[in-house]
Parts: structure tokens; sequence; C-alpha cells
């Protein structure tokens, strides 16, 4: 049976592609975080990839996949961390802790 519409000719498929190509970047830019580290804040979710350029080899390690393969030995990998930015959400200064006078050193509080 044939189809009634015209999903198979080259103009609605170039047309189709391209509307998909504009959803699917629409999403990956929308959805991912930030890869900077907030003071102080966990960020919600963040691809393996942007921690660690062999995120797979360490977990497979951490899992004990292929740990009884004493045929093709693997070995222990060493993990290789991407280094992040930090964000500040307000600009602050350093705080200012004065040094206390020696006299005032020793003494104990009430």
């Amino acid at each position: 049976m044939a189809g009634t519409r015209n999903k198979q000719m080259y103009g609605d498929f170039c047309r189709q592609r391209k509307e998909v190509e504009k959803q699917s970047e629409l999403w990956i830019e929308n959805t991912f975080s930030n890869p900077a580290f907030p003071c102080g804040v966990n960020s919600q979710y963040m691809p393996a990839n942007r921690l660690s350029s062999n995120a797979v080899d360490l977990e497979t390690n951490l899992f004990g996949i292929g740990s009884n393969n004493y045929i093709f030995s693997t070995a222990t990998p060493t993990p290789s961390f991407t280094s992040m930015p930090t964000v500040m959400f307000v600009p602050t200064t350093n705080v200012y802790i004065p040094k206390l006078p020696p006299y005032l050193q020793g003494q104990r509080p009430l």
C-alpha cells in the first residue's frame, strides 16, 4: 500500500531533516548544565565526560567489570580529571580576621 504523505520526496526529506536538527540544537543547548562549579552548590546533572576524560574506564574498574578475566587482564586506569572553572553568585571580598595581641592569645572565654 502506497503512503499518502510526501515523506519520500527529496524536498520534504530535507525540510524534515532541518526541523529535526533545529529541535536537537535547542534541546542540546538547554538541557545540559553549566560545567562550572558554583561556590558551595553542586550542579544537578553533569555528563561524566565533563569531569574526567576516561570516565568509562574508571566506572568499569569501580564496578569490577572484567576483573575475573585472567586471559586479557586490564591495568588499573589512572584518573585524568578535567579542571573546572568556578562561578560566584555574589562577588565577595576576602574575610579579614585580625590577629590577637599577645596578651589575649592564651585566655579562655568566660
